[in-house]
């Protein structure tokens, strides 16, 4: 089988007596080219410079030379383009790939002294490899690899590369652990679990005498302050459906204690800061009951006039709750109802997003029409959005009827009735 030549071969068009020659350029478009030269060897000479010089223009840098700006938002190529393209990639991001390449890439003892231009695809498979027999999960593995392709494939748009690597370097295959949904009854009996153990925690804080000398508030009072929040907080994470980023940045300013309307106008982006929710969507909700008399209890036990700006779950100084600080509550408090058994202690895993999921799932299976239900829960287009494969990851049921959310939140999530007495003989 014959070899492909380096370099191409100089021809003449019919109506011209220089040589003209084709290539294919970075872009991977095959194009034409003048020498300029009329003499079939000189012509050759001019392809063989021009060939050479467009490979080593990609030669010069390894990839942690090349690496090195990326993922900094001041100097990283591919975040800088983005933005000014109108794309979206967030700090969080940008951070979290950073912290995989010093932590783990540049620390490879082969993969970043190689030559950009000569990084093969067996070269990104010996990372992945070598990854992995040092102990670094599925899922972190993946994240790695593809913070690398990312950079490669720059490169490759950019031109300082010849071709993309990284392009058919798929994922390892792992086991997703998937969200749980809980279903009304849990949910109703999670809610009350939630209002007794307020209950119960505000009774032992009765009388509580601060340990601290000079303090102004013992420790159980605080326990009990910050229990009234958890069960507000939760209450109108499981009743409203709002991401995790959008119940942090809520404000007093944007709810109606009285009539009980939302305003979802803004979110937590971490690093990013506060800005619109998720694909630019603000709405107008209606807070169920559950949630709104949980609400008004909160802010009444606020030991301060709380300002409009101040976030509905933050602190006295205005500052809001963090990303893991909403996590952990959600966290301890299911830990706390499945050791009780009002939660089955299975392998679902009940994350804030999980809240929304289980809202959207409850409401459809109550016939709530779908068109209402991703109105309320923030979908970037209602209407062309039914049961498509945005609908298919939050729930797996048809709807029925057309209803009101809020009054359908309160009913399927009603506490559970009590048991009649027992009738004597």
């Amino acid at each position: 089988m014959a070899t492909k030549k380096k370099y191409p071969e100089p021809y003449r068009r019919p109506d011209t007596n220089i040589y003209y020659f084709m290539f294919v350029g970075k872009d991977g478009k095959r194009r034409r080219m003048t020498t300029g030269l009329t003499a079939k060897e000189a012509a050759r000479d001019f392809i063989r410079t021009f060939i050479d010089e467009q490979s080593a223009e990609a030669t010069t840098l390894c990839f942690a030379d090349y690496a090195a700006p990326f993922f900094k938002a001041e100097t990283c190529p591919h975040f800088i383009r983005y933005r000014q393209e109108g794309k979206s990639i967030g700090l969080n991001h940008l951070h979290q790939c950073r912290t995989l390449l010093d932590k783990h890439v540049f620390k490879d003892p082969v993969f970043p002294r190689l030559a950009m231009a000569k990084i093969k695809r067996g070269d990104l498979l010996d990372l992945r490899n070598r990854l992995q027999a040092a102990g670094m999960g599925v899922n972190s593995l993946n994240k790695c690899i593809s913070t690398v392709k990312t950079i490669l494939s720059e490169a490759c748009f950019r031109g300082d590369i010849d071709n993309n690597p990284g392009s058919m370097v798929g994922n390892i295959k792992y086991e997703r652990q998937e969200r749980g949904v809980l279903n009304p009854e849990e949910v109703g009996r999670f809610l009350a679990f939630l209002s007794s153990r307020t209950a119960r925690i505000k009774a032992e804080a009765k009388d509580a005498l601060p340990i601290k000398k000079g303090a102004q508030e013992s420790r159980r009072s605080l326990d009990a302050l910050q229990a009234v929040r958890d069960e507000a907080l939760i209450a109108v994470l499981f009743c409203s459906g709002m991401r995790a980023g959008e119940i942090r940045a809520l404000r007093w300013s944007s709810v109606d204690l009285a009539t009980g309307r939302c305003k979802v106008i803004e979110a937590d982006k971490g690093k990013d800061g506060i800005g619109k929710p998720k694909w630019g969507k603000t709405r107008e909700i209606v807070l169920a009951k559950l949630a709104l008399d949980r609400l008004k209890a909160w802010k009444d036990s606020l030991p301060y006039e709380a300002p409009g700006d101040y976030f509905v779950f933050g602190t006295s100084l205005g500052k809001g709750l963090g990303y893991e600080g909403l996590h952990n509550v959600l966290e301890d408090c299911i830990k706390e109802a499945r050791s009780e058994d009002i939660i089955p202690d299975d392998d679902r895993w009940v994350s804030p997003h999980a809240a929304r999921h289980t809202l959207n799932t409850n409401l459809l299976a109550a016939g709530v029409a779908p068109l209402l239900v991703q109105s309320f829960l923030g979908w970037s287009s209602a209407e062309a959005r039914i049961l498509t494969r945005v609908q298919a990851i939050y729930t797996h049921f048809q709807l029925l009827r057309v209803d009101d959310v809020a009054k359908a939140v309160d009913m399927i999530y009603a506490p559970p009735k009590r048991e009649a007495a027992a009738k004597s003989g």
